[in-house]
């Protein structure tokens, strides 16, 4: 009995000596950053609804990390209607009108002499992997609840009286992304705060975009990066 009472004793003992156990800490998401070179030779479709119009709502409408109401609003309540032909070569409008056929909307494109397009595959904890892009004075506006459309006359475009609710890339931190996404400080040094910033998942999307912004806009220069 007292050999039985001392095996018992030493395996409690054991047991005691050990203390809790404790979980191995579990490795952060590496944040990453990298250029991208871009294709402008990918075909795209004639029509600019289905080039540029259609992917650019389908992402601002439909991903969660941008806090624009318009562009849920254009992508589900409104139907696209036409381009506003214009002379004007730094600024395209393309028209909507509303489902209820109550007011109109529209998004323009305006562009800089010296606009830029650069593109990175970013990944970090909040958004995962992704592709961004990095549009240096270019700017996107999204518009609704429009009483009318804008006009383009005598080298000057004229608003109606009642324009709408409007929505504009450009000062990227304060009004484009929601808090919390890590976007768009996770590209660091490669943004500046009045750059519009789009974020794809995926690239080919993106390039689209890219392509047929240079078709609006010949002068974008789009730099080739050579990665080694």
């Amino acid at each position: 009995m007292r050999f039985v009472a001392l095996i018992v004793f030493l395996v409690l003992g054991g047991c005691a000596s050990q203390g809790p156990q404790t979980k191995a800490p579990v490795p952060a998401f590496a944040e990453k950053v990298e250029p991208v070179s871009l294709d402008l030779f990918v075909p795209l479709a004639d029509d600019p609804y289905a080039s540029y119009v259609q992917p650019l709502l389908r992402n601002l409408g439909r991903e969660p990390f941008y806090q624009l109401i318009n562009g849920k609003r254009l992508d589900r309540g409104y139907v696209y209607s036409h381009q506003i032909q214009e002379s004007d070569p730094k600024k395209t409008v393309f028209a909507f009108r509303s489902k209820d056929g109550g007011d109109s909307g529209y998004i323009t494109t305006g562009s800089g002499n010296q606009a830029i397009a650069n593109a990175f595959f970013i990944q970090n904890e909040q958004v995962g992997a992704a592709y961004a892009l990095v549009l240096k004075r270019i700017k996107i506006c999204l518009v609704t609840q429009s009483k009318g459309l804008p006009e383009y006359r005598e080298q000057r475009w004229y608003f109606p009286d009642a324009p709408g609710y409007f929505e504009c890339t450009g000062l990227t931190n304060k009004n484009i992304f929601k808090l919390g996404t890590g976007l768009p400080s996770v590209l660091g040094p490669y943004y500046e705060e009045k750059d519009t910033i789009l974020v794809f998942r995926q690239f080919s999307e993106l390039q689209q975009v890219v392509q047929s912004l240079k078709q609006q806009f010949p002068y974008l220069k789009v730099p080739v990066i050579h990665i080694r």
